[in-house]
């Protein structure tokens, strides 16, 4: 089956994301589901209950073979599907005969639209098409329907039968079934995967539980997964991402309204940016990998930058400076860098630094002093750039904060058309306060090792975080909406 995707923008399930052209590629690292099909397994059994993705995981193993296939329905006609997944339009034909002239190579898959059809009837065209073509794909959407006319001896048979076929013809048999329960399948087929999926906080979460994949060692049981724009988007975790060989850049550019957050993705997800004199609240959880806060904050620091415009940092107590500089000044000119202010407590901090264009400002063990100072350069900034960014994590920071130099300092960057990013935890001393201020609130948290943003204020559901440095070439990150 020829790909109907170009070489650039091939669909392909075996990356840990199942790619497709709104999307690049998330990364070259291989997926279970990629060595689970290059075994050439001759039978897989999907299950779930209603609504949880089975026929779209279907459809795109299906796709992403490359081989003959064959698809029968015993739920939906070929019109409703090509209205559920309108990327399979292309892929698809109505086909209620399988006729010996059927060419391998071509795009089309046969459709058996087996609603009114019978069990005996179905289980020979299956028989049919693999005798014909050799290496083929056949999905029985769904198993159940067809099989629960027959006896339990006679499907067993029937079952056994049809697995024998295809492995000795090459092929490879999909079975869904919305009955996991009542499945005679387990004990027979090469692999099971279940699809769950569950609502947390008023939000759907799925996940994929590899239960079995004969002759393989399976890495990750559980993996989360989105059907956004109706595919099937495994999620997988990705706590590390560095780039290979850092490059310079070009900035995502500001607008009169707006400062971008480096993140196309992020932009969109909140309108066009984040408005000048807005506070942003990122709620970090502790199972959070620092990674992912190292990127969203690393990412917006680098395109204000290049925008010409200044940032102050204050990273967290537990974040040596030498691991905040190496998100930002391999990727910066001296001109750019020239705009980048640190506070920070390393004893000698020149040992850190490449160039010595950076502005470095040494914190005490007074918070009031601290906050002070951070005002007054700030506010010198300000005289001379509009829009001047100040980034504070605080996150695991145990001080005791004035509230109200606190509030006086945010007040001051508000009036400024200037951004205050601040990343704290619940247990934070300022949690509250930032929470009852911000006018954007992002909750940062893991589920099954994969990093979810909760869009708190304004509210724009659930979106994976995917780290992309490492072949982009500078601090890089995605959204993935998780529907």
């Amino acid at each position: 089956m020829q790909s109907q995707f170009n070489e650039e923008e091939e669909m392909d399930v075996y990356n840990e994301c199942i790619y497709y052209p709104e999307y690049e590629e998330y990364s070259k690292d291989k997926s279970i589901l990629h060595k689970f099909l290059s075994t050439k397994p001759t039978s897989l059994l999907i299950r779930g209950l209603p609504g949880t993705g089975k026929t779209t995981l279907a459809l795109e193993l299906l796709a992403a073979s490359r081989r003959p296939g064959y698809y029968i329905s015993t739920r939906v006609s070929l019109k409703k599907i090509k209205e559920y997944f309108p990327w399979v339009a292309d892929l698809l034909k109505d086909e209620y005969v399988v006729k010996s002239s059927y060419n391998s190579n071509s795009n089309d898959v046969p459709v058996t639209d087996a609603r009114l059809g019978t069990s005996k009837a179905v289980v020979e065209k299956v028989m049919d098409f693999i005798l014909a073509h050799k290496d083929a794909v056949i999905i029985l959407d769904s198993w159940d329907a067809i099989a629960k006319e027959t006896n339990m001896d006679e499907r067993l048979k029937t079952e056994k039968s049809m697995v024998y076929m295809a492995d000795a013809n090459n092929s490879m048999l999909i079975f869904i079934s919305e009955e996991p329960e009542h499945n005679t399948l387990a004990y027979l087929v090469d692999s099971i995967i279940t699809l769950e999926m569950y609502y947390k906080d008023s939000f759907r979460i799925r996940h994929m539980k590899v239960d079995k994949m004969r002759g393989m060692q399976i890495d990750y049981s559980i993996i989360p997964y989105t059907l956004k724009g109706s595919r099937f988007i495994p999620l997988l975790s990705k706590d590390y991402s560095y780039p290979i060989k850092p490059i310079q850049f070009n900035a995502i550019k500001n607008s009169n309204e707006f400062i971008s957050t480096g993140s196309k993705d992020m932009d969109t997800v909140l309108g066009g940016g984040i408005r000048k004199g807005s506070v942003v609240l990122i709620e970090r959880e502790h199972d959070v990998g620092k990674s992912y806060i190292a990127h969203i904050l690393a990412s917006l620091t680098l395109n204000a930058l290049k925008n010409r415009l200044p940032v102050l940092t204050t990273p967290a107590p537990y974040v040596p400076l030498k691991s905040v500089l190496k998100y930002v000044e391999p990727f910066c000119n001296r001109e750019e860098l020239s705009l980048y202010t640190v506070f920070t407590k390393d004893e000698d901090p020149n040992d850190y630094m490449i160039d010595n264009a950076i502005n470095v400002c040494k914190l005490t063990d007074d918070v009031s002093y601290n906050v002070n100072q951070t005002c007054s350069i700030y506010m010198k900034s300000v005289k001379e750039h509009k829009g001047t960014i100040l980034t504070c994590d605080t996150s695991l920071a145990n001080v005791n904060y004035d509230l109200n130099e606190v509030i006086n300092g945010i007040r001051k960057v508000k009036s400024s058309d200037g951004v205050l990013f601040m990343v704290s935890s619940r247990d934070s001393p300022l949690f509250n306060a930032l929470q009852n201020i911000a006018d954007i609130h992002l909750r940062l948290f893991a589920e099954h090792g994969v990093t979810l943003c909760q869009f708190m204020r304004p509210y724009k559901g659930v979106h994976a975080i995917i780290l992309e440095s490492e072949h982009k070439g500078y601090p890089y990150y995605r959204l993935v909406e998780v529907v």
